[in-house]
């Protein structure tokens, strides 16, 4: 059984970015900061489509004692759409991989794809949140780099490092992307807005599928990747069962 460890505010300030890489690490996000920021009407009216669903997300990672930032992630990967599927078979809300949805008890299969089911494929996505996070030292950066990338390519870059944050690491591209891509995102989204009308009256999905087409597309295409990561020679560090509340 995983032991999860429990910590006092996830939501606080983060570590510092060391100096010798922290005026890179803002220029790039100000760079992804700068090409979203034209479209955050957009962007906010997406959130607010599917805001029973964000809530309810809000929620999940509340209890779960994780950052509330991590509620961009369904942005950045499928926009909110729930039927979204890679070229790399990624699917579903979170864009989960066949392999990483079974790992974390979801049914893949020709029949059944409980990928696109939002409940389950939220559940599976928590608890997969929860061991990154606390196997990389609740270090954000790290954990979003192992969800876009597998944790054990990110395990294996740190090996090659002295200096073990972010910045220092050999990744991707699209993984580098997507880590400054996220902070860009986080600057422009008001997470305090999205969670300050929480309620408990409404069932956790009624909105979510509802969507305007073209907005959807655009989205897509803004928050896309450029490239797909190989992941099928990356194995886990570990197997581990499912986590239960």
């Amino acid at each position: 059984m995983l032991i999860l460890l429990l910590f006092a505010n996830p939501n606080q300030a983060a570590t510092p970015i060391p100096t010798k890489y922290k005026a890179k690490f803002e220029q790039q996000v100000s760079k992804h900061y700068q090409r979203l920021s034209p479209h955050k009407k957009v962007i906010d009216k997406q959130f607010t489509r599917h805001k029973t669903t964000v809530q309810h997300i809000i929620k999940q990672l509340d209890a779960k004692k994780l950052p509330r930032s991590l509620i961009l992630i369904p942005m950045i990967e499928s926009t909110f759409d729930r039927h979204a599927v890679s070229h790399a078979k990624a699917a579903g809300l979170w864009q989960l991989m066949p392999a990483t949805a079974k790992r974390f008890g979801l049914t893949v299969s020709k029949t059944k794809d409980e990928r696109f089911n939002i409940a389950r494929s939220t559940d599976a996505a928590m608890q997969y949140l929860i061991f990154l996070y606390n196997k990389f030292d609740q270090d954000l950066k790290l954990t979003l780099a192992a969800y876009n990338s597998g944790e054990g390519r990110v395990q294996r870059a740190l090996k090659r490092v002295v200096d073990k944050h972010f910045s220092a690491l050999r990744l991707p591209n699209e993984t580098v992307d997507y880590v400054h891509k996220f902070y860009a995102l986080e600057k422009l989204v008001d997470l305090n807005a999205l969670a300050s009308s929480i309620s408990s009256t409404h069932s956790p999905f009624a909105i979510s599928t509802v969507s305007i087409n073209n907005d959807v597309v655009f989205l897509k295409q803004l928050f896309e990747t450029k490239t797909v990561i190989n992941m099928k020679p990356i194995k886990p560090i570990i197997t581990l069962k499912p986590l239960s509340d």
